[in-house]
């Protein structure tokens, strides 16, 4: 057939216009069934979170919890013995030139922090 012949007889043939990967429906389709994989995927990830927080997380912070629980009680028995030694007053702690160090003046409140406790901290106020 002739070159001529054959453009006259293709476009004589209505034709659809193709598209060169998909269709608009396989796109939809994809797209669907993306939407469902990321559903599946973040329900996933979310259950391996929670089971990580309630069999990683909440027990570590619970040994922990016992952990500085025994720290403080050995802390605590340690500072009444020293209360025993001495009378019932912790000993007055080394005057280090270092420690309590204001660089520019006291707070306006005075020499103690904000969160002076007397039965703990050092009175600055009293050097």
């Amino acid at each position: 057939m002739s070159m001529l012949a054959r453009r006259a007889a293709l476009r004589a043939i209505p034709r659809a216009r193709g598209y060169a990967n998909t269709t608009a429906e396989l796109a939809k389709t994809q797209w669907a069934e993306k939407q469902v994989a990321l559903k599946t995927h973040a329900a996933e990830t979310a259950n391996l979170w929670r089971r990580i927080s309630l069999f990683v997380c909440i027990p570590a912070i619970g040994v922990c919890g016992l952990w500085v629980r025994n720290v403080e009680a050995e802390h605590s028995a340690h500072q009444k013995h020293l209360q025993a030694e001495h009378g019932g007053h912790l000993p007055e702690p080394p005057a280090y030139e270092y420690l309590n160090r204001r660089a520019s003046g006291g707070f306006p409140w005075g020499q103690n922090t904000l969160f002076f406790n007397p039965r703990v901290n050092k009175d600055m106020s009293q050097q």
